[in-house]
């Protein structure tokens, strides 16, 4: 079975799939890494316009907030084995680990947070992983820097 979440299952018994709440940039690469590793998986996504675009597309798609129950439990978190919390919000990614762990106390959850202390937080609320953006555009900072030195920015 390939697992680009396209093929139909049936949503009341479907297990060890994948979760990813949010399908801007973030969650589209983990969607792609998924279906390249023949992971079925289903994305919870707030706006309907993408909803209705990526379900034209035959991809498993649930409308609602991450941060509600059932928006959850529809896209069948108590049997998941991972969830991506890749949403640009700190506020609802936090809420979304929280409830995700209540849930289900073994699936493997990896937040994006914006900030270390919100990161700190969701190590707390039970995520495995954190991936935190300050962190990351620091080390990309120094990377470029690393690449161009100062001395060349001197002589621009």
């Amino acid at each position: 079975m390939s697992g680009n979440g396209c093929e139909p299952f049936d949503w009341e018994t479907i297990s060890g799939h994948a979760i990813i709440a949010g399908f801007g940039v973030p969650g589209r690469a983990v969607g792609e890494f998924l279906a390249a590793e023949q992971t079925r998986f289903v994305v919870i996504e707030l706006n309907p316009t993408t909803v209705h675009r990526c379900e034209h597309r035959g991809m498993h798609m649930v409308e609602g907030d991450v941060r509600e129950a059932e928006t959850l439990r529809r896209a069948g978190i108590e049997r998941a084995t991972f969830f991506a919390v890749t949403v640009p919000n700190d506020e609802v990614a936090l809420a979304a680990v929280r409830l995700a762990r209540e849930l289900n106390p073994n699936v493997h959850i990896m937040a994006r947070l914006h900030f270390i202390s919100n990161g700190m937080e969701a190590h707390k609320l039970g995520a495995n992983e954190v991936l935190i953006e300050e962190q990351i555009v620091a080390q990309e900072f120094l990377r470029i820097l690393k690449k161009i030195r100062p001395t060349q920015l001197q002589n621009a």
